[in-house]
This record gives C-alpha cells, sequence and structure tokens, in this order.
C-alpha cells in the first residue's frame, strides 16, 4: 500500500463519518420538529384563526355603530334644519317686507314732496 492508497482511504472513512452524522443530525431535526415545533405551529394557527375571528365581529360592531352613528346624525341635522331655517325665513321674509315698505314709503314721500 502506498502512501497516497492510505490518504484516500482515510478521506474516504472520514467522509463516510460526516455523512453519517449529517444523517443522524436530519433524522434529530425532524423529530425535533415533529415534537416541539409542529405542536407549537398548530397553537400559533389556532390563536391566528381567533384572532381572525374577533376582528371579524370587532369590523362588524364598528360598521354597525357607524350607520346608527350616521342615521343619528342626519336626524339630528334634519332636526336643527327644521328648527333654525323656518323661523330664519319667517324673519327674513319680515325683513325683506319692512325694507319693501319702507322703500315704497320713501319713494312715495318722495313724489309727493316734489308735486
Amino acid at each position: 500500500m502506498t502512501l497516497l492508497t492510505v490518504f484516500v482511504g482515510i478521506i474516504a472513512f472520514s467522509n463516510l463519518v460526516l455523512l453519517i452524522g449529517l444523517a443522524v443530525l436530519a433524522f434529530s431535526a425532524k423529530r425535533l420538529m415533529d415534537t416541539s415545533v409542529r405542536p407549537l405551529m398548530d397553537k400559533v394557527n389556532a390563536l391566528v384563526d381567533k384572532v381572525d375571528d374577533k376582528t371579524g365581529k370587532i369590523m362588524e360592531i364598528g360598521e354597525d355603530t357607524a350607520r346608527k352613528v350616521s342615521g343619528s346624525v342626519v336626524a339630528t341635522s334634519d332636526t336643527v334644519e327644521d328648527a333654525v331655517v323656518s323661523p330664519i325665513l319667517g324673519l327674513s321674509s319680515l325683513y325683506a317686507g319692512i325694507s319693501k315698505a319702507i322703500e315704497t314709503f320713501r319713494s312715495t314721500r318722495t313724489v309727493s314732496t316734489e308735486s
């Protein structure tokens, strides 16, 4: 046997040991995944589902509340409009009538003083 053959044998043996080590490591990682990580992932998925359900319920409540508030705002706006606009229109009409009366009175007074 030559020295080269010995070194090639040692390298082959080292590679075989490394390959066996990697296989053991892969099987250990799979076992760890099945015993630790997978149950944790299941719990996380269940939690995410619960959060999703709660979020949907919160959105429904928010939409219902927005509809109710919008209806209340419209009703309040209509009430204020009825309560405020009507008297303002009456006062505006009264002012216009008084203004027209004063204008007519002044114009007839001016015509009668000129004659």
